[in-house]
């Protein structure tokens, strides 16, 4: 029978590579974590890791060990936490990852009205790249992951997903705002704020100018939406982003959003996502469904 200390041990050995780093996280003896470890390897009858200079790496029956672990763990959490008077409160801790973009308006808002009819809920919130993002939501590291799909979700359950095109970001007076529809030849008649190359957002622009043989260089660039955002509108340049970016926005700078009459600005899907077959707490199930309400309402 494999017992939840030994398995709390060797995940944090496998998410750290070290058994030094596991015992000062896990506030125990490395001698400690050790005997657990090897513990654990003669009641499974297979070495878990492989013990190299640099520390320690899973083996391929480690790997399916610490996958079962993962979610053993989180799921013991998620009961213990329903039968505790705290989370009928709904004082669990939601974990969430996902792309910087969403970090500027929409998350804030849809935490705040998470929060209304929450209020003790706590809420730990981080971006990195999508590839991180998924990372983060199949290792349990995050409850939530908010992403565009890298394609290489296997290890996720899709909550909800839909197709979230490449929009032209700029101010409501900005001249281009009157129109319902833009070119990549309007573009090119204002400075232009990008994200850095390697996102999402850069690679499906890039892709598209390449294709039309347009050549438009951004003014400013940068791994920030929030910048790009405020040069966009107080400049008079464009900006890309999608129209959920927009929403929740508070800002006495008012922002608007146009399509792109370019079809390789539509391939980009959004996706929301949680660990495959993992039970989910209840308040982590309210955030969830504050996240695709807001996301479908407009």
């Amino acid at each position: 029978m494999l017992h939840g200390i030994a398995l709390r041990y060797f995940v944090e050995v496998a998410r750290t590579g070290s058994l030094a780093a596991a015992s000062e996280n896990l506030h125990v003896a490395v001698s400690a974590v050790s005997r657990q470890i090897s513990k654990l390897e003669e009641d499974v009858g297979a070495p878990l890791f492989e013990r190299m200079p640099r520390g320690m790496v899973l083996t391929e029956s480690g790997e399916l060990l610490a996958e079962h672990a993962r979610r053993t763990l989180l799921e013991a959490d998620a009961v213990l936490g329903e039968i505790s008077a705290n989370e009928a409160r709904g004082g669990k801790l939601v974990r969430i990852g996902c792309t910087e973009g969403f970090t500027r308006s929409f998350l804030p808002a849809v935490l705040a009205r998470h929060h209304e009819v929450a209020p003790n809920a706590r809420y730990a919130l981080r971006s990195g790249t999508p590839a991180q993002v998924e990372h983060w939501v199949a290792l349990g590291e995050a409850d939530i992951g908010i992403a565009f799909s890298s394609g290489n979700t296997s290890a996720l359950n899709v909550v909800y997903s839909t197709e979230m095109p490449v929009r032209a970001l700029l101010a409501s007076k900005h001249p281009l705002a009157a129109h319902t529809s833009l070119t990549l030849a309007d573009l090119q008649a204002y400075p232009v704020a990008l994200l850095e190359r390697g996102t999402t957002v850069r690679q499906l622009f890039d892709l598209c100018c390449s294709t039309r043989g347009v050549r438009i260089e951004p003014v400013l660039s940068s791994n920030n939406s929030a910048a790009l955002h405020a040069f966009a509108a107080l400049a008079g340049a464009i900006t890309l982003g999608s129209s959920v970016a927009l929403k929740g926005l508070m800002n006495e700078i008012s922002m608007v959003w146009r399509p792109i009459d370019e079809p390789v600005l539509s391939q980009r899907v959004l996706q929301v996502t949680t660990m495959r077959d993992r039970r989910l707490p209840v308040v982590v199930k309210g955030v969830l469904e504050t996240i695709v309400g807001m996301i479908v309402d407009g």
